[in-house]
């Protein structure tokens, strides 16, 4: 396709200062849209910290070092690029302001607020009014804004004090994420994703020794984290559940082939959730052809009702989740059906194609603008 040639002259500089691995979800959305943001003809530079190694989390040092080594990088940088997309975070301060002093586009990617920090690290929370303002400073002199939720948006709209913001969920590779046939050697449901404090680890062992849990229907885990132990608990404990621990992004799908539902129990800790969820894992487990239990937070609960493509339970209601599993099980032909109906809508509407050709428009506007 022919492009701008502002586009052709400078393109895109891609900051990132996620320390993700391969598989995570911060690794998944930060390679889709810069794969797919040179597919429609950008140059695209990433400045990111190298991916890390699963289950070999890395020390302070190392982690100050890559921080320290990919600020200046992009800074370095700047002036040789039209635009700065940022994933937002609490330390791309310096590089956010050099790039509007500089001239050049800014336009910062937003995935949640401050909360966030202080839920994963509790030792931050007097330091909270300080995280809010690099963020939010960031904000306010951005040249757009790309949350990921509706309510997130409208957040960003009070901090931000502009309305220069598309809401730009997650989306999933509907390559490697389809419908396959498969059929299970016995019934079962499926999570994948960090085992962490929000992700509601604890809801789905409880949900499994309810009395409601359908019998003979086995909980899947793929991931690791914090909470594995939980996990790794309940199947010494001999409840039906099977821990398959990290497994390789591509491979995902392979094992959520045949499941009867993926799960996404999110909690909701000190209100993190309220500005909206739209997790990965929902869109890739509803372009598998699978339907979708999740819990009534705002953003998954609308795409989930309006696209009749599972069923939602209240936060932290381990019965309700066992009940939700047992009716899709008394009702397969049902379950098929909202699967089908997942699939077909993130075909339509949620590929990260779709996304990409969002922010394209978005940035073309902004250089024609003349926002440099």
């Amino acid at each position: 396709m022919s492009v701008s040639t502002s586009i052709e002259r400078g393109g895109i500089a891609y900051f990132a200062l996620d320390l993700p691995h391969k598989g995570q979800a911060s690794y998944v959305h930060i390679r889709e849209i810069v794969d797919n943001l040179r597919r429609l003809g950008w140059h695209v530079e990433l400045f990111a910290p190298r991916p890390g190694v699963p289950d070999e989390p890395r020390n302070v040092a190392a982690k100050a070092y890559e921080y320290l080594r990919t600020t200046w990088q992009a800074l370095r940088s700047l002036k040789t690029h039209d635009v700065l997309y940022v994933r937002a975070h609490v330390l791309s301060w310096p590089v956010a302001m050099a790039a509007r002093l500089g001239g050049r586009v800014l336009v910062e990617e937003v995935n949640g607020t401050e909360l966030d920090l202080v839920v994963s690290r509790p030792w931050l929370r007097p330091l909270r009014p300080l995280l809010r303002w690099l963020y939010v400073s960031q904000y306010r002199r951005s040249h757009h804004l790309f949350p990921v939720a509706r309510e997130l948006a409208d957040w960003l709209r009070a901090e931000a004090r502009h309305d220069r913001i598309s809401v730009v969920p997650n989306a999933a590779n509907t390559d490697l994420f389809r419908p396959m046939d498969s059929t299970p050697a016995e019934p079962f449901v499926v999570f994948f994703g960090g085992l962490t404090d929000w992700h509601g680890v604890d809801v789905m062992v409880d949900a499994v020794r309810n009395p409601s849990w359908p019998a003979g229907m086995r909980l899947v885990v793929i991931g690791t984290g914090v909470r594995q132990s939980l996990i790794e608990d309940a199947v010494r404990a001999g409840l039906p559940v099977r821990w398959l621990g990290y497994r390789p992004y591509e491979e995902l799908s392979q094992h959520i082939a045949g499941a009867l539902a993926g799960l996404i129990p999110t909690t909701n800790p000190l209100g993190r959730s309220s500005t909206g969820m739209n997790p990965l894992k929902l869109f890739e487990t509803l372009a598998c052809g699978i339907p979708a239990i999740v819990t009534a937070l705002p953003g998954q609960r609308e795409l989930v009702t309006q696209g009749g493509c599972g069923l939602v339970v209240p936060c932290g209601d381990a019965a309700a989740l066992a009940r939700a599993v047992g009716e899709l099980a008394a009702d397969p032909a049902r379950a098929r059906q909202m699967g089908e109906r997942g699939a077909a809508l993130v075909r339509a509407a949620h590929s990260w194609h779709a996304r990409a050709v969002e922010i394209d428009k978005v940035l073309r506007a902004c250089l024609a603008a003349g926002a440099t």
